[in-house]
């Protein structure tokens, strides 16, 4: 080898004196993040953690609102067993003498009772005022009917079951529950006498009766007429009826 072969090659003359230090480089990025000290072993991210927090929570809360729910349930059924509200609708009856609704007035009543907490005791005395409500006063409508109720009555009564089907009855009934039900008839009684029907020896009418004179002032004759204003007002209406049958007469006879 020549001295020329094995002489040193000048070396690259530096553009810089900067030269970084290498123990202070940067070490390369990881891809994976570091792991934070709070995160508990179990989970793998904290994703995971938050989540399971999550689910603890509303396990709790449901389970908490489930204790509230059947604590206020237990409550309440106390509260009812202290008002003697029974087990159920077939507990409640009604008081002695009183007749039980039909079918659905029956299972309203008695369902409208246990939901709001009625006990028995406050049941029957409910029904027992309601009832005594809607019951007739029969002394103060025979008030109203004055002095002569009873003759009233049983003229009206003579009437109807003269004059009115059987199978009719129940709603008779239910219409002579009062004086203005008395009155009612009374008023059939006189529209039918103003027709032409004279009364019969009960007080009632009986159709297809001519009138004369004679019968009528028969009927006046009556300590009726001229006292019980019912009366009296029919045997007026008959006279009524009277010269009208007779007027009529008159033209059929030219």
């Amino acid at each position: 080898m020549s001295a020329e072969e094995t002489a040193t090659e000048p070396s690259e003359a530096p553009s810089t004196l900067f030269q970084p230090d290498a123990s202070e480089a940067e070490a390369p990025a990881s891809d994976t993040p570091e792991r934070p000290e709070w995160l508990l072993e179990k989970f793998n991210s904290p994703e995971d953690q938050a989540k399971a927090y999550s689910d603890l929570y509303g396990a709790y809360s449901k389970k908490t609102e489930d204790m509230r729910a059947e604590v206020k349930a237990e409550a309440a059924e106390d509260y009812a067993k202290s008002l003697g509200v029974p087990d159920d609708i077939d507990g409640y009856t009604y008081p002695e003498g009183f007749e039980a609704p039909d079918g659905e007035i029956d299972l309203t009543l008695k369902e409208w009772a246990k939901s709001n907490n009625v006990g028995k005791e406050a049941f029957e005395s409910l029904i027992s005022d309601v009832y005594s409500k809607t019951q007739t006063n029969f002394d103060a409508e025979m008030e109203k009917l004055g002095e002569h109720a009873d003759t009233r009555i049983s003229r009206v009564n003579k009437w109807i079951t003269k004059n009115v089907d059987e199978a009719h009855f129940d709603k008779v009934s239910k219409v002579m529950q009062d004086a203005n039900g008395v009155e009612f008839f009374e008023h059939l009684m006189k529209r039918s006498a103003d027709r032409g029907f004279a009364p019969d020896d009960l007080g009632t009418t009986t159709p297809q009766k001519s009138l004369t004179r004679d019968s009528i002032r028969k009927m006046q004759a009556d300590p009726r007429f001229g006292d019980d204003n019912e009366y009296t007002d029919m045997v007026r209406g008959q006279w009524q009826a009277f010269a009208k049958q007779q007027e009529a007469a008159q033209r059929q006879r030219r």
